[in-house]
């Protein structure tokens, strides 16, 4: 992956409690796609293993592609099944935002608000 994931100094413990760990935030590359979803799958799995949320950020993307937004819609069932915060942002008229929309998953009443996608709809997260 481009950036990978960034913990910003975060100890792993096992004392910690997950909400006081700080978030595991990364960032989506210039080109989102099908080479690009194997790293990312890594990526995301590492993450959903801490002990704290995670958050991806998609703005630097200029383009993305099928096989990464269906990446994200497993990735929020995976981290549904672990108990992590998985937060997706999206930036308004991203290409991220019109992938979105030309696949359909803009109309498959996902979670969120604000611009970011934070969950899949009921009875979609448990599989």
């Amino acid at each position: 992956m481009g950036s990978g994931p960034r913990t910003a100094g975060r100890k792993q413990s096992a004392e910690a409690p997950a909400m006081s760990a700080p978030p595991v935030s990364f960032s989506l590359p210039d080109r989102a796609g099908l080479p690009e979803a194997g790293p990312l799958a890594a990526d995301l799995a590492r993450a959903f293993a801490g002990p704290g949320p995670v958050r991806l950020d998609t703005a630097p993307a200029q383009e993305v592609g099928l096989a990464v937004l269906q990446l994200l819609v497993a990735a929020h069932r995976q981290a549904a099944s672990a108990g992590v915060q998985f937060e997706i942002a999206v930036p308004a008229g991203s290409p991220m935002e019109t992938a979105m929309k030309v696949h359909g998953l803009a109309d498959a009443g996902l979670v969120g608000a604000d611009g970011l996608w934070t969950g899949l709809p009921v009875g979609v997260a448990q599989g």
